[in-house]
């Protein structure tokens, strides 16, 4: 069976590649087009745009569900919410004011991040007939909600101390440099559910839904899966860190992070743990934009 749970065509396997190696060049050029645009912060808009236009030139030769038209279906939302991270995040207020505000610039930064990349996954389903479902914008069982809603539970907190705990390191410094986060006003996590389920759903979306999902007929599901998780990775290299030492060590996790993450999402058919635990591990951040203290 394909990813949309269709009998594959004869010579097809469900391992790494869906096809012959020569049709899986397409998908694998999308694939490092997307991932120049993440490394490449400025080129991002350009890629969006031809990947876009190809798009579109493509669908009306024929059917929307062809191999190519879903490779680039797949890398689309990525593509736009790297346009929108092209953008420098606008600033919080340096004296911590904007802490509390439900619309701390961060905040609302992320949330048309979220938006973008549900606009595009929706655009993009309606315009395949595919479902929402498909890819992986489903509740899940009984079981996988409450596992998420847990796990929510479990790792804010520590997500939390962990921030707060490698402020004042060695560790931290080389990240993020020297700080303290303020995290004596309950408010503050408004803005900051906020700023983590916006990001959370436009990057489990891009990456785990669409990404993951319409390349795994052309590159079978480990390859799609494992496509997903090197943009992933490739996407969290920008210049949000005080050391250039800092970025091949958090590149390498989130690659990690995006793998574990797919399969997740494939054995339960649905986003919701990774979503929950994603935001869980985000929350910290919106602290360190809007309420860091030094």
């Amino acid at each position: 069976m394909d990813a949309r749970g269709r009998p594959m065509r004869a010579g097809r396997i469900e391992g790494w590649s869906g096809a012959p190696i020569a049709t899986r060049v397409p998908g694998l050029l999308l694939v490092a087009a997307v991932g120049f645009g993440a490394v490449v912060r400025p080129a991002a808009p350009f890629v969006f745009v031809g990947l876009l236009t190809l798009y579109l030139f493509v669908r009306r030769a024929g059917d929307r569900s062809a191999g190519l038209a879903a490779g680039l279906a797949a890398v689309l939302p990525a593509a736009a919410i790297l346009v929108w991270r092209s953008v420098p995040q606008p600033i919080a207020d340096p004296t911590g004011a904007d802490c509390t505000n439900l619309l701390a610039p961060p905040a609302v930064w992320r949330f048309f991040e979220g938006a973008i990349g549900l606009v595009v996954v929706l655009g993009l389903v309606l315009d395949r007939r595919a479902t929402l479902g498909e890819v992986g914008l489903r509740r899940g069982s009984r079981g996988v909600r409450a596992v998420a809603f847990a796990s929510f539970l479990v790792i804010l907190p520590l997500a939390m101390s962990f921030a707060s705990l490698v402020g004042g390191s060695a560790f931290g410094g080389m990240f993020f440099g020297s700080y303290t986060l303020d995290t004596s006003q309950p408010a503050a996590l408004l803005p900051a559910l906020v700023f983590a389920g916006s990001n959370s759903l436009a990057e489990e979306l891009a990456y785990r839904g669409a990404m993951r999902t319409w390349l795994a007929p052309g590159l079978g599901i480990v390859g799609a899966n494992l496509a997903q998780a090197l943009v992933f990775g490739l996407s969290h290299t920008g210049d949000d860190f005080v050391g250039l030492e800092a970025v091949l060590p958090t590149m390498l996790a989130m690659i990690l992070v995006g793998y574990v993450g797919g399969v997740i999402t494939r054995r339960t058919r649905s986003l919701a743990l990774p979503l929950a635990i994603h935001a869980a591990a985000d929350i910290p951040l919106y602290f360190y934009w809007a309420c860091r203290v030094a």
